[in-house]
């Protein structure tokens, strides 16, 4: 079910979203549009990858522009953030964070670079937006901050350390920064979304070291494509709309709204039960002691039995050159 905008005054509202290229940007892009907001569907190459949107808008009458804009770079960032205000006479009622990419691969394998260009993106570029519209907010002590984060904040599996990083940085990140914005009436929220079928996964990122075939990770990478391929992704992105729609409009949107395959059940099993550290069976703990582990109880007991037979590779390897 869809939940129309419903004005506070006179004015249309505003929203700068970022990463609104493909997938979900472009379709929040689209349906705030369609509720008559002034849109401001930033990307990083808008000539090239925008065209198509700018038609749409056109030619359905909406008020939506195009802007610029790379996370990574402070100078885009102030740019776009200049224009849009501008633009609004110093008004922006939303910002939806949404430009991030997938990195993965074993960590041992993960470079420095490797993992420091996932943060800066999905992290660093979160909060870089976040500051350049935060003071007009602040101004008219109004404005609601959406970020996209993930279910993959709430649980780990091997092979998506680099992610995982990032995702688990942005719950925290986005939790003090809600509580930090209180007192000047900017709203806070995470959508915490599960797997869908977007480019995200199009444009993932492996480590350039991983994927060797005389890697130690190799049969635990191999597992994980397989278990990723069978992993189901929701093709309508309408739900997931409707719930970032719901927290930009709400008057006191809670932080987190799980959306989506797996969302739930992945924020309820970290804090149902903990791995035993010689088995992997789970036990009952007091509400605070539950870990978020349980949830990968399968992957990792398939990382150790990937691991066992690592070992007995290299121990037959051993006995053989002897």
């Amino acid at each position: 079910m869809s939940h129309a905008a419903k004005p506070f005054d006179d004015e249309p509202r505003s929203i700068l979203i970022t990463g609104s290229s493909s997938g979900i940007g472009r379709a929040t892009a689209e349906r705030f549009a369609a509720r008559g907001w002034q849109v401001f569907a930033s990307m990083r190459n808008p000539e090239s990858r925008g065209a198509e949107l700018r038609a749409r808008a056109a030619e359905r009458g909406w008020r939506l522009t195009t802007p610029p804009l790379d996370v990574t770079r402070d100078d885009s960032v102030a740019s776009a953030a200049a224009f849009v205000l501008r633009e609004t006479g110093g008004r922006l009622d939303v910002l939806v964070n949404n430009a991030g990419f997938y990195a993965f691969g074993p960590l041992e394998e993960t470079s420095a670079d490797e993992l420091r260009a996932q943060l800066e993106t999905n992290v660093v570029g979160v909060l870089r937006v976040t500051r350049a519209v935060l003071p007009a907010m602040r101004a008219r002590r109004d404005g609601t901050i959406v970020t996209l984060g993930s279910v993959s904040g709430r649980v780990a599996v091997p092979i998506v350390g680099p992610y995982h990083a990032s995702k688990w940085a942005l719950e925290g990140m986005i939790e003090a920064l809600r509580l930090e914005l209180i007192p000047f009436g900017v709203r806070v929220a995470l959508i915490e979304p599960g797997p869908y079928q977007t480019a995200l996964y199009d444009n993932q990122r492996l480590s350039a070291a991983a994927g060797r075939t005389e890697s130690p990770y190799a049969d635990l990478l191999a597992a994980y494509h397989r278990q990723s391929g069978k992993l189901p992704r929701q093709e309508d992105l309408a739900p997931l709309i409707d719930v970032i729609e719901r927290a930009a409009t709400a008057k006191n949107p809670r932080l987190r709204w799980p959306v989506g395959p797996t969302s739930l059940t992945g924020g309820r099993l970290r804090a149902s039960c903990r791995i035993a550290s010689t088995n992997g069976s789970c036990g009952s703990r007091s509400r605070f002691d539950r870990s978020r582990e349980c949830a990968n109880r399968r992957a990792i007991m398939q990382s150790r039995a990937v691991g066992q037979a690592y070992t007995q590779r290299s121990r037959l390897r051993v006995e053989a050159s002897g």
